[in-house]
């Protein structure tokens, strides 16, 4: 058995795959032994254009590309209109997510901003490591969709150097994936150092469920199928998939093993560590997150993909 990694050696999305290779055999008829193989390339496409096109479709070839991909089929940020993308979602079956990633705007716990929409009144200053990254993008996309008034100072090489720049006073706050600001700062939420403001996601994570979304706070239609759109990547934070064609009996065997891995003690005591929330997202849940992007209208898609791109 094959795991497809869509990015180099490191980091978490190499990490779930190496992870649950560790576990799942045990689930599986013959406990298969597992090889892992990093495919980076064009942010997980060059990955998903092997595994739809030449990988083998009998359940042994199992991708692991970035959340991205799943956006990719509408707003087409990484292959643009290159013809890079080479794959159709809708017709890959989908193993499942271990859970999602839900990033936060958050402030200082002492801060006269209490709410959202004290950063519509008062505006704040929010850290971010570069154009693309979604600490720049979220805080655009609450500029631009929800009305804050946000001023995005660039250029930290990490969220761990703006976390100490909030730490030196020089930002009120920034947007930070749940996960990346557990591993770094665990005391500040339960302390009250800082507050959670917003969380961009599908929906409500479990572990906050008073924090409101970006589609809560949106008062507009089109704001709130924007930001349904983006969440995806988050609330499907480490999509698991196989190549179009794998016989139906084979799906079921890797999906209910994937499902009876989550249940592993020793599985789950691993991806506590990494933050990983919410729990197994099913496989239909993923492919109603992918039927909702490839309905959405041109026009959302449009605008949504201007924003993201900076303009």
């Amino acid at each position: 058995m094959h795991f497809y990694v869509g990015i180099p050696p490191g980091g978490a999305y190499d990490l779930v795959p190496r992870i649950l290779a560790a576990h799942i055999g045990k689930y599986i008829r013959g406990n298969p032994k597992i090889v892992i193989e990093n495919m980076p390339g064009a942010g997980s496409l060059t990955m998903m254009n092997y595994l739809y096109n030449r990988a083998t479709r009998d359940g042994t070839a199992i991708g692991f590309p970035m959340n991205t991909v799943l956006l990719e089929p509408s707003l087409k940020l990484v292959s643009g209109t290159s013809g890079n993308s080479q794959f159709d979602l809708s017709r890959m079956a989908w193993i499942g997510t271990p859970g999602g990633d839900p990033a936060v705007a958050w402030v200082g716990g002492g801060s006269p901003i209490k709410t959202f929409e004290d950063l519509r009144t008062q505006g704040a200053t929010f850290g971010s490591t570069g154009a693309g990254a979604d600490s720049t993008i979220l805080a655009n996309l609450s500029n631009k969709l929800l009305g804050a008034r946000i001023k995005i100072v660039s250029g930290y090489k990490g969220a761990a150097e703006y976390l100490m720049a909030f730490e030196g006073g020089e930002i009120d706050g920034a947007v930070t994936t749940y996960a990346a600001l557990m591993a770094a700062r665990p005391d500040w939420i339960r302390t009250g150092r800082i507050k959670l403001l917003a969380q961009f996601g599908a929906e409500r994570s479990k572990e906050m469920p008073d924090v409101p979304t970006g589609v809560d706070l949106a008062s507009d239609q089109d704001a709130k199928d924007m930001l349904r759109l983006y969440g995806v990547k988050f609330a499907a934070a480490y999509p698991v998939v196989l190549p179009p064609g794998v016989p139906a009996d084979q799906v079921k065997t890797l999906q209910d093993a994937f499902a009876a891995a989550m249940e592993d003690p020793e599985y789950q005591k691993q991806l506590e560590v990494m933050r990983i929330s919410g729990g197994l997202v099913p496989p239909a849940t993923i492919e109603r997150f992918v039927r909702e992007a490839n309905a959405a209208p041109q026009a959302i898609i449009d605008r949504l993909r201007l924003i993201l791109e900076g303009k």
